[in-house]
Order: structure tokens, then C-alpha cells, then sequence
């Protein structure tokens, strides 16, 4: 069976990065100079892999299957996957009615198909829901048919999969510039799931809370693997919350620093699961990066809203230590809480100034199909244009702002932050030419 892996860039008015927002995908845009500007540097260098579809080659090809990998239109394979987004969704749609032909099937992954399968299904043939990997493997043996709505249930074992097979992907376009910076960059997965369970993240949809994870010693198997395969020089470590458990995180740099592994990297979790010690491991084993989910400093405001809060003096201890060992900080934050007023967004961007991270992403609250958050305000949803959901548009009624106050604020963080003469000084150009 010839088998082709679509993760369609046909349109810069779509989704531009597929294995993001839990698979949701994410488009950049912004409503005022310095957004677009910031936007504008994700969209041109910031271009990761969909992580399943590594797996799914490997697994494919395991089974003796031939399979290709597009951005575009496939060549004469008879199974086509498509991994879909929720804010291009109509383009992939209508990509896929072009595709079809007699002997040809075509089918969707990801998130948003998985919450939405009968809008793909117009379309389409199949919808893998949930982790794609266990169907692929049925697929592959040719015990599944690719037809209707396909349940595929989590990998209990993770270990038990193939590493990824990248053979064909467009490894040199993959980038995550200005913060990791050598290439090629890959993405690696160690562990699936999160046990915070945080009701509005979209990466419980597929993944859900339900944490496994990779051994050290098979997580380091494979960043050998990538190095000897592909020269990998980066890897972007894609894991939910990457330090949920602090002595198997510890033992991974350990294990990269014991075979002698150069390589960069980059990973996401908590700032209260991390210590001084565990920080200057991590940056000798390679790590460069965290992303840091901080919300909002308002703890009852982020505890409505389904996410255990974290203290203000452990975020900020956090933020100065890995400046002091050489980790930089991407701080996450969100605009138009359900609970949020001018007076507490205001604080949130004052909170962010305060902590004055390398970067600053500031987002609208989205309700993403599929999550807890979504059925808990079901009833103040008021667009249900799934091209708006792109963290740049709010949907939900709010008590206390308008939508125009909330993307007022927004637009207003961007600029107070980014133009600020402390940070222009300590971060400006050394982000983009150090």
C-alpha cells in the first residue's frame, strides 16, 4: 500500500503550525503594528513536524507500506492522511474533495477532527479520533478498515512504538528561530498526558490526563537516533509538562550528559515543578528554553477557569534563576478570563512587564472544542465561526469587558512590552543575533 502524510501549507490565511495548541493547530496574526510584527517573525520562522506523523511513518513502514510525506498535493498513493487544524478546517476540506478519486481513500487526524468528525467526514472517508498511532498499527496489518469514524485508543505503552521515521519530511524548513537556533530541529516526545489536567487545555482532547512516559535511557535511544539519522542539532521536547516528574526529567539530562549528546533544546511544564538544582542540570544537558504557562498573577481568577495557581514568588524565582544559569523564558499569558476585568488585565500585564521574560505571548482565552472549559461555559459562547478560534479572537461573553476591551488590552501588551527600554536593552538584539 502506497501511503501519502499531508500536513497542507497550501495558504498563508490557514494554519501554519498543525502539532500546536494540543493539535489544533495555530494560525499567527495580530490587529496592530507591533502583534502583526510578532506574528509575522512566528509565521517566517517558526515551522514544526506533526509529531504523529513521524510515528505513523515509522509504523507504516515497519509493516512494508511505502510512504510519502507533502505539504501539497500527493502523488498516486491510494491512503492519504491529512492532519487537520481547526482555524484552516475549510481548506483542508476542500483540499480533500480535490484529492479524491476512485481507488483512493482519505482520511483525517488530530484534534479538531476528533471533536468534529462529521464536519471531515463530508469530505473524507475516515477520522482517526484520539492518538493516531494504535489505528495506524491496525491500518498497517491490515485488521482495520479506513472507513467512518475510527475510536483509536490511547498508547498505554509508549515505549512500545518505533521511533519516528522522518525519512521524506522537509527537515531543514523545520525551525524554531530566534530560540532554538541550530538546525536541523526536530520535535521528540517523552511523555503523553498531564495529570494537572487544566480544564481549558486543548492538549487534554487527544493526549488526555492520563500520563505515560519514556524511560531516560529509551528517551536518550532516541536523541541518538535523531543525531546519527538526521544530524539533528535541536530537538523541541513536546511533551504537556515536561518536569511532572522530576527524578525521570533529572535522570534524561543525566543520560545525555553521561553519553556526552550535544545538542539544544527546548521544553514546556510548570514553574513549580522546577528547582536550582534541576535547572542547572537541565542547562548542562542542553536546555535553552522554557515555555512557562503563567496565566495571570490573579490565583481566583485562574482557579475559576480550571488551573491549579501557582505563587507569584515561585514564578519569579524561577524567571531569575534560569536568566542567572543561562535558560531562557517564554512566558505564556491570557487575556478575557471569564472572571476578568480592565483592572485585572491590566495586572497581568503589569505582572508580565514585572517579569520581564526574553518573551511574552499574550493570548485571548479560547474555549477549544472538546476540552472541559468548552462544556463549563457552553452557555457564554457566542461565535461559533471555528476560524476564529485562533487565541487572537474572543468568542465568549464576558461579565465585566467587551471584546473590543479585551483585544484593546491584548494590543496594548504587546507594544508596553516589547517597547520598553529594559527590555529592548537586555533582550532586543541579543535575542536576534546572539
Amino acid at each position: 500500500m502506497k501511503i501519502a502524510l499531508i500536513d497542507l501549507k497550501e495558504s498563508r490565511t490557514g494554519c501554519n503550525n498543525k502539532d500546536k495548541a494540543g493539535t489544533f493547530g495555530n494560525a499567527s496574526h495580530g490587529e496592530d503594528i507591533v502583534s502583526r510584527i510578532y506574528s509575522l517573525l512566528k509565521w517566517n520562522n517558526v515551522d514544526m513536524p506533526v509529531v504523529h506523523f513521524g510515528y505513523m511513518a515509522a509504523i507504516f513502514r515497519q509493516h512494508g507500506h511505502e510512504v510519502a510525506f507533502y505539504d501539497s498535493f500527493p502523488k498516486d498513493e491510494d491512503l492519504v492522511i491529512m492532519a487537520s487544524s481547526i482555524v484552516g478546517y475549510d481548506e483542508e476540506i476542500a483540499f480533500a474533495r480535490k484529492i479524491k478519486k476512485p481507488g483512493r481513500k482519505v482520511g483525517f487526524i488530530s484534534a479538531f477532527a476528533t471533536v468534529k468528525p462529521e464536519l471531515f467526514l463530508e469530505a473524507a472517508d475516515f477520522v482517526i479520533k484520539g492518538e493516531p498511532e494504535q489505528a495506524a498499527i491496525e491500518i498497517a496489518k491490515g485488521n482495520l478498515e479506513p472507513k467512518g469514524e475510527i475510536e483509536s485508543p490511547l498508547i498505554q505503552n509508549i515505549e512500545s512504538l518505533p521511533f519516528p521515521d522522518w525519512d521524506g519530511f522537509p527537515i531543514q524548513k523545520y525551525g524554531y528561530f530566534p530560540i532554538l537556533k541550530k538546525k536541523p530541529l526536530l520535535s521528540i516526545l517523552t511523555s503523553r498526558g498531564c495529570s494537572f489536567d487544566c480544564s481549558y487545555c486543548p492538549y487534554m482532547v487527544v493526549q488526555t490526563e492520563k500520563w505515560r512516559s519514556r524511560s531516560a535511557k529509551h528517551t536518550v535511544d532516541e536523541i541518538e537516533y535523531l543525531q546519527k539519522k538526521y544530524g539533528v542539532r535541536s530537538l523541541a521536547f513536546r511533551d504537556i509538562m515536561y518536569t511532572q516528574n522530576k527524578k525521570r526529567a533529572r535522570e534524561i539530562s543525566e543520560e545525555i550528559i553521561r553519553r556526552n549528546i550535544k545538542v539544544e533544546w527546548s521544553c514546556e511544564t510548570r514553574a513549580d515543578c522546577l528547582d536550582e538544582p534541576m535547572l542547572e542540570l537541565m542547562h548542562r544537558s542542553g536546555l535553552r528554553v522554557i515555555h512557562l504557562g503563567i496565566e495571570s498573577p490573579r490565583d481566583e481568577i485562574v482557579k475559576k477557569s480550571g488551573r491549579l495557581p501557582i505563587k507569584e514568588t515561585q514564578q519569579e524565582k524561577v524567571v531569575k534563576l534560569a536568566e542567572k544559569i543561562g535558560i531562557k523564558i517564554i512566558g505564556f499569558f491570557i487575556l478575557g478570563f471569564i472572571d476578568d476585568t480592565p483592572e485585572s488585565m491590566n495586572s497581568t500585564i503589569e505582572y508580565a512587564k514585572h517579569l520581564n521574560a526574553p518573551v511574552a505571548q499574550f493570548d485571548v482565552m479560547t474555549p477549544y472544542p472538546g476540552t472541559k472549559f468548552y462544556s463549563q461555559i457552553s452557555d457564554r459562547i457566542v461565535n461559533f465561526d471555528w476560524k476564529k478560534y485562533t487565541t487572537h479572537h474572543p468568542v465568549v461573553k464576558l461579565d465585566h469587558v467587551t471584546h473590543e476591551q479585551v483585544l484593546e488590552y491584548k494590543n496594548r501588551a504587546y507594544r508596553e512590552y516589547y517597547f520598553r527600554p529594559s527590555w529592548m536593552v537586555k533582550y532586543g538584539f541579543k535575542l536576534l543575533f546572539a
